[in-house]
């Protein structure tokens, strides 16, 4: 009980005392992964990561902002405790966590995946703030342990990572073949880059059914974060009705304009986002859906958590609307994921125009009503 005052009382410090944290990002950090690289090339397979981190004498930690991304995913753990997840190394994940005021353990549990031997990495940046205000850096590098395999506890403070190698240095931020990784800020700046057009799996050589179609993706926040805003860029081919968490934000009517939305949320354990989209004519013909959403979440720290979600094969899609599929309780464990038909600027769309969105909150034929309440 004691360990946990002791972290609850530098959480409320970090909130009320502590300055923003400067700007943070990956100039000094490292490509790191297990000492089974060779050649640019690793196993598949899951791999652990710990970083043990005590701080400089006569200086109280009270939270980091860390930055981060694994080729291909990770799950990350602070002291022992999961903070959150991330799925596409093209671009990073952001989180704000409270600090223990002495020995503290970053942990990461990154996984190769394909059924090859690929590239994989683990990139990361962590800003340390401490009760004067004052900050101090970590990035990934040698000084990390890294494990071919995952024991059970590995995540724990009390784990002893002595027979652990230390990691394997691939490159300094850049080096190819990840290259440059966006990283979430605040305020966001956001781009349809790494974006995917998606639609359902009626998809065949290039053209699918005419009609409405649903699609639906779920964001959890970090633990301890509740999401506060999320901007979005979307455009569909050929039209679109945008829900968050039930709430009509816009609509769209042309594939090669996308509209820019910024909500503001309301507190709740979880952000759906859900489009109504209709493939118009009435024979077979290209759709898609292309969207690129940032999130912001704050919680006990005086930093932001930010996360991407692209439109890629994490989403749900549904050949039918059922009723309520955009309110947040809705089941969509039964739904099949999104088929993805490449990546932004893929023909026939190429490029698209983002504007503002501006004007009246109207929804498109046959799409629902707009829950009553706000996002």
């Amino acid at each position: 009980m004691v360990p946990q005052l002791i972290y609850s009382l530098f959480a409320l410090i970090a909130l009320y005392l502590v300055p923003g944290a400067a700007a943070l990002d990956f100039s000094a950090s490292t490509w790191i992964w297990t000492s089974d690289v060779s050649g640019g090339n690793a196993p598949v397979g899951a791999r652990a990561f710990r970083k043990d981190w005590t701080p400089p004498l006569g200086k109280t930690p009270v939270q980091a902002d860390i930055i981060m991304t694994v080729d291909n995913g990770f799950t990350l753990y602070v002291n022992g405790v999961e903070q959150g997840t991330g799925g596409d190394f093209r671009y990073a994940q952001r989180f704000c966590v409270a600090l223990y005021p002495c020995l503290n353990v970053f942990a990461v549990t990154g996984v190769n995946a394909a059924t090859s031997p690929n590239p994989a990495g683990l990139l990361a940046a962590i800003q340390i703030t401490y009760s004067d205000g004052t900050t101090s850096t970590i990035v990934s590098d040698t000084t990390w342990r890294a494990s071919i395999t995952v024991p059970t506890g590995y995540e724990q403070l009390s784990f002893d990572d002595n027979s652990w190698k230390p990691a394997v240095a691939e490159g300094a931020y850049g080096v190819a073949p990840w290259g440059q990784i966006p990283i979430p800020s605040d305020p966001p700046v956001l781009s349809l880059t790494n974006a995917n057009w998606i639609w359902t799996n009626e998809v065949a050589n290039g053209v699918a059914p005419p009609g409405a179609r649903a699609f639906r993706r779920t964001y959890t926040p970090p633990t301890g974060q509740t999401a506060t805003s999320a901007t979005i860029i979307i455009t569909a081919d050929n039209e679109y009705s945008l829900y968050v968490n039930g709430v009509l934000i816009g609509s769209g009517n042309n594939f090669q304009v996308a509209q820019e939305y910024t909500v503001t949320l309301s507190p709740a354990p979880s952000v759906v986002f859900a489009v109504y989209a209709v493939n118009t004519l009435t024979v077979n013909n290209p759709a898609g859906l292309l969207a690129s959403i940032e999130i912001n979440s704050r919680g006990e720290c005086n930093c932001t958590s930010g996360s991407y979600l692209l439109t890629d094969g994490a989403w749900k899609s549904n050949t039918g609307t059922p009723i309520g599929f955009q309110l947040p309780g809705f089941d969509d464990s039964s739904w099949p994921a999104a088929t993805t038909e490449g990546v932004y600027g893929v023909a026939p769309w190429n490029t698209v125009t983002v504007t503002p969105a501006s004007g009246p909150v109207n929804a498109i034929a046959g799409a629902p009503a707009s829950a009553a309440t706000a996002a």
